[in-house]
C-alpha cells in the first residue's frame, strides 16, 4: 500500500464542550474534588476488568466474540482472550488519545489516534507484533472492514470528510461528501453497501464495489455520534442531543425513534434489543416499539459501549481505568 504525505501541523483534537466537561467531572471524581458519583443499585453491579491506564476511552468485542479490547487515552491497548486472565498489553508507540478501535473479521485489531497514527495487531497469534500502517494526511475518525472480500478491503473515514480505501489496488482517497468529519462507517453484512454518518447529520449510502453514492439523507439535526448495524436489516443511529433513530437498511427509511436524556455515546444490539449509553452514565435497553425497557445508572459517564451476544454482555468504559461488564436480566 502506498504511503500518505503527513502534514507538519498537528491537528486539533476537536473535543466537544460536552466531552470536556465530562472529562473534567471524571477527573474531579478521581481526585476527590467534590464531584459525587451516581449510586449503582446492588442488583446491577458490574464485573470490573482493571487495567494500568488511568483513562479508558474505547472498547470493542472482536467479530467472533473471542476477544475484548479497550484503548486508553495514553495510546495503550489492552486485549483479553480470557476475562479471568490479565489482559495482553499492546503498545501503539504513540502517546496520543485514540480515536477509533476496530476489529477485522480475521482478528486484526486496529487503532487510529490524533497524531494521524494507524496501528494494527494480529491477535490470533501467540505474540502480537505491532503493524505500522501508512501515515495519514489527517486523523482517521473511524475504520470499517468490508466482509466477504479477498484480499481484505477497508475504509477510513477522515476528519476532513473524505474516505480512504485500502485494498488490492493500493490506496484511493475520495473527495469529501460530508461537511466535517466522517464520524461512523459500516459495511452491510453482505458487503454490498457502505454507510457513513457525519458530523453534518448526514447518512450516505454508497455501493461498495463501485464506491458511488446512491443516496444522501438528512438523518439528524446535529452530529451523528454512533451507528450500529443490527439484525433483520436494521440500523441504529444516535446523536449528540440524545436522539436515536432505527432504520431499514434496504429502504433507507427511519422506522422509529427514541430519546434518551443525554448525548448518545454508545450503541449496540443484543439480538433484537437495542442498547444505548449516554454521557450522563445511563445504560438503556429499548423495546421494539421504542420505549425504555430498562435503565441502569452506571455511576460514571459512558464514553463507549460494546455488546456481545454469547453470553449476552455489555462492556462500557467511562474515562477511568476499568472496563465494566453488565448483564441485562
Amino acid at each position: 500500500m502506498s504511503s500518505f504525505r503527513t502534514h507538519d501541523q498537528t491537528e486539533p483534537t476537536g473535543v466537544t464542550r460536552r466531552q470536556s466537561l465530562v472529562c473534567l467531572a471524571t477527573l474531579c471524581g478521581v481526585s476527590g474534588i467534590g464531584c459525587g458519583q451516581l449510586p449503582v443499585p446492588g442488583e446491577n453491579k458490574p464485573r470490573e476488568l482493571l487495567t494500568s491506564s488511568p483513562l479508558l476511552s474505547l472498547v470493542r468485542f472482536s467479530t467472533d466474540g473471542k476477544w475484548l479490547a479497550a484503548a486508553g487515552a495514553d495510546g495503550t491497548v489492552f486485549a483479553w482472550s480470557n476475562l479471568d486472565d490479565s489482559p495482553r498489553q499492546l503498545d501503539s508507540g504513540h502517546r496520543s488519545p485514540p480515536v477509533s478501535l476496530t476489529w477485522s473479521p480475521d482478528g486484526l485489531l486496529s487503532m487510529t489516534d490524533m497524531q494521524r497514527g494507524f496501528i494494527g495487531w494480529q491477535m490470533n497469534v501467540a505474540k502480537s507484533e505491532r503493524i505500522n500502517m501508512p501515515g495519514l494526511p489527517t486523523p482517521a475518525v473511524c475504520v470499517a472492514y468490508r466482509p466477504n472480500v479477498t484480499p481484505p478491503e477497508m475504509v477510513l473515514g477522515m476528519r476532513d470528510g473524505s474516505l480512504i480505501f485500502l485494498g488490492k489496488a493500493g490506496a484511493e482517497q475520495l473527495k469529501p461528501d460530508h461537511h466535517g468529519s466522517v464520524k461512523q462507517a459500516a459495511y452491510t453484512t453482505d458487503g454490498r453497501w457502505l454507510i457513513t454518518a457525519g458530523a453534518d447529520g448526514l447518512l450516505i449510502w454508497r455501493e461498495a464495489a463501485s464506491r458511488k453514492v446512491t443516496e444522501k439523507i438528512n438523518a439528524h439535526e446535529t452530529e451523528i455520534t454512533r451507528l450500529s448495524l443490527g439484525p433483520n436489516g436494521q440500523m441504529a443511529t444516535g446523536d449528540g442531543n440524545g436522539r436515536i433513530q432505527i432504520w431499514d437498511v434496504m429502504t433507507h427509511k427511519a422506522t422509529r425513534s427514541c430519546q434518551q436524556p443525554d448525548g448518545v455515546s454508545g450503541l449496540g444490539w443484543l439480538g433484537l434489543k437495542l442498547v444505548s449509553g449516554g454521557w450522563d452514565g445511563s445504560l438503556l435497553a429499548w423495546s421494539a416499539s421504542g420505549s425504555t425497557e430498562r435503565t441502569i445508572r452506571t455511576g460514571r459517564p459512558i464514553h463507549d459501549l460494546a455488546t456481545h451476544e454469547q453470553p449476552p454482555q455489555i462492556a462500557t468504559v467511562g474515562l477511568n481505568r476499568s472496563v465494566q461488564l453488565w448483564q441485562l436480566p
